[in-house]
């Protein structure tokens, strides 16, 4: 008896003590100087940098600029003849700046930060075009949800374009009517230093864009947005000159915000630079007398001439080669162009052109979007420019091509964008129907889409498979039918 009463009260006085240990134990194995969590202003600060890295930089992984015929390489050419699959090409925004901005907005929705939420809102929407408008169909209404705790999910849907883009006018919206343009959230944001007009303005442009984007496919959406942005400035401020597009502008003496466009001579001289001028461009340049070819390229380094490289072209020496412009386009403080203000009259032009309501004529929205651009680099001349016959709005040429011609230079090195545009409008009609050489793929035309990523066929299989049967049409999944606003 005395035994049993003994070993009761040993158990009960070790159970005490356990849980006398474990009371306390989360506090005592928690890091005091650690963050159990990231605040959203910084999440806010690094998904920026993100955005900005993977929409609006010239790079080598994904061919866009040159698939556009900005420029192209001069070595190593496979992805410029089109040799391009999913195993170049991945779905890493999800689990980058994509799940940041998620959980940003969760965190900035608590806090009741309206103008935070609504920056997060418009980046999200920003990204999300771009990469639908790569791939097509893509995951959305379901992506970012593996860790929900009420409804994980492991494996998401590709959702339409279609819907992708009816969301992206709701939220650029929303985003709208967040903003009080008098207020600054502060140095988190590191794209317009908090100034809220600049993101309501960039806000509205964006959606003017989108709007446009899907006029081909949904004309009574986009005429009807594109009207209702127009007749309330006050509502939906826009971008209305070079002084407040949406533009990063870069610290050259700040090693980490130093312009990601900066050829560093050490380590990249003219000489080796390997990606080259194309001769589209050049000849493009030179055969309307145009005054930013000096801003766009660099002579080549031995003749001092323009010279560019065709598409795909192997054997040529780089020293004999332009390359982009250093001034705007290399130096440690050349501007990340988010979107310019010369691409917001383009698509005023172009909606005027189609009958709508814009306020002015597509003539003048024409002529005005050309001076943006030249505004932009500080170049004169833009009357004389004007009366090219290659320009000229009278001169012959159909005006809806010279808008998108216009266009194309205007936007030049924002491969995304003009590639999104050179697709859906089929101009620069050469930049669309013209095969680089030694293509890869001989007879199939120009590159219409991305690859989706062969992680998708392991990691997603049959949500991919579903994807690709919802868009016929798709050959070797680059050529044939374009994404859902492709119907050029």
């Amino acid at each position: 008896m005395k035994k049993n009463i003994l070993k009761l009260f040993l158990t009960i006085t070790i159970v005490m003590a356990m849980v006398a240990c474990t009371s306390d134990f989360e506090e005592m194995n928690t890091n005091p100087n650690q963050l159990t969590s990231v605040p959203y202003t910084s999440l806010m600060t690094g998904a920026e940098l993100s955005v900005l890295g993977t929409y609006a930089f010239l790079n080598n992984e994904l061919a866009k600029f040159r698939w556009v015929r900005y420029n192209s390489r001069d070595v190593y050419v496979h992805q410029d003849r089109y040799q391009i699959t999913g195993e170049a090409t991945n779905f890493n925004y999800y689990s980058g700046h994509l799940k940041d901005l998620k959980q940003a907005m969760e965190q900035a929705s608590e806090a009741g930060d309206d103008n935070s939420l609504a920056v997060l809102k418009i980046l999200t929407a920003y990204a999300y075009q771009n990469i639908t408008d790569w791939f097509g169909d893509i995951p959305y209404s379901e992506a970012l949800m593996a860790d929900d705790p009420n409804n994980p999910i492991i494996f998401p849907k590709y959702d339409s374009q279609e819907s992708i883009y009816t969301d992206l006018i709701a939220q650029l919206k929303a985003a709208n009517a967040l903003i009080d343009p008098d207020a600054n959230i502060g140095e988190a944001d590191v794209i317009f230093n908090g100034d809220m007009m600049m993101w309501k303005r960039f806000c509205n442009s964006l959606l003017l864009r989108v709007y446009m984007r899907i006029s081909n496919v949904s004309p009574s959406v986009a005429r009807a947005g594109i009207e209702e942005i127009m007749a309330n400035p006050s509502t939906y401020p826009i971008i209305t000159s070079v002084d407040n597009a949406a533009f990063k502008h870069w610290l050259p003496d700040d090693p980490i915000y130093r312009s990601p466009w900066w050829i560093n001579p050490a380590n990249n001289p003219k000489s080796l630079s390997e990606v080259v001028c194309s001769a589209f461009l050049i000849k493009f340049l030179k055969d309307r007398n145009d005054p930013r070819l000096p801003v766009y390229a660099e002579p080549a380094l031995n003749s001092g001439e323009y010279v560019g490289n065709p598409l795909g072209h192997l054997g040529s020496n780089t020293p004999d080669l332009s390359i982009r412009g250093i001034a705007e386009f290399g130096s440690k403080d050349s501007p990340t162009r988010i979107m310019r203000y010369a691409e917001v009259m383009f698509i005023l032009a172009e909606a005027a052109l189609n009958g709508w309501n814009v306020g002015m004529t597509a003539q003048d929205a024409y002529e005005a979007a050309i001076k943006a651009s030249f505004d932009e680099y500080g170049l004169t001349g833009v009357q004389s420019y004007l009366n090219d016959p290659l320009v000229d709005w009278n001169g012959g040429t159909p005006q809806r091509e010279l808008i998108g011609d216009q266009k194309w230079i205007a936007l030049y090195l924002d491969g995304s964008q003009a590639w999104a545009e050179v697709r859906r409008t089929g101009y620069p009609v050469y930049v669309d129907v013209t095969e680089p050489e030694g293509t890869f793929y001989p007879g199939m035309g120009t590159i219409k889409r991305i690859p989706y990523p062969y992680s998708e066929e392991i990691n997603n299989p049959e949500n991919l498979a579903a994807a690709k049967a919802n868009q016929p049409g798709i050959i070797s999944e680059k050529f044939g039918a374009g994404v859902w606003w492709d119907v050029n």
